[in-house]
């Protein structure tokens, strides 16, 4: 009785084993293939594949690779941990939308709070406050201009590659005294008499989207 006991403990510790330590594979900076599984990871969205942003010094880099490399780098670093992934659901495509973690740090959590992902706060706002982070630190994407992953599967691009001095960047992006960030757009009572001081951080603006995205917000008037 005791080595038939014995025997089950001995297989249920080799299911884990595999379980725990099975290998993973990154497809891309919120996709993993785990256990044979295809997972898609919960409340986040990473920048696509050939997608690019511009950083600090307005230089185009590619944001959707940095992001692949970064996961991989990541699971590479904690390669003696266990990873374990909680599915939630299964959606559209077959994926598992899952949170997984490695040892005891979340992925999902990790790749917002460095900016390497978004919060996809219209599916869950379990990682606004990692994403309010990594805006303040100015992380990843944070560091420059970006267009949100879901927006870039749309179609959306950048109009003139980060030049804000054209003339179809004639937004004004205003600090006013009380340091608020406030646009003008043609049109609004003040934009004509609001003049934009670059050594206050005051700037020009493409988009209402990307004044928005950086902090600012709409006149009133």
């Amino acid at each position: 009785m005791f080595a038939h006991f014995l025997k089950i403990l001995i297989l249920m510790g080799v299911f884990l084993l595999q379980s725990v330590y099975a290998d993973i594979k990154i497809i891309d900076g919120d996709t993993i293939i785990f256990n044979e599984k295809k997972i898609r990871l919960l409340g986040i969205d990473a920048p696509e594949t050939n997608q690019y942003c511009f950083d600090k010094k307005k230089i185009k880099y590619s944001c959707g690779l940095n992001s692949t490399k970064a996961l991989i780098q990541f699971i590479k670093k904690n390669h003696n941990k266990s990873i374990k992934c909680i599915h939630h659901e299964i959606d559209k495509y077959g994926r598992f939308i899952s949170e997984c973690w490695t040892g005891e740090i979340s992925i999902n959590s990790w790749l917002v709070k460095n900016g390497f992902a978004l919060a996809y706060l219209q599916y869950s706002d379990k990682f606004f406050y990692d994403e309010k982070k990594a805006k303040e630190k100015r992380l990843g994407v944070w560091q420059g201009r970006f267009i949100y992953p879901w927006d870039w599967r749309r179609g959306e691009r950048f109009k003139n590659n980060n030049n804000p001095d054209k003339k179809e960047c004639n937004i004004k992006g205003n600090i006013s005294s009380k340091g608020q960030k406030i646009y003008h757009i043609p049109g609004n009572l003040n934009y004509e008499e609001t003049k934009i001081n670059k050594n206050k951080g005051e700037r020009w603006f493409c988009s209402e989207q990307e004044a928005k995205m950086n902090g600012w917000r709409k006149s009133k008037k």
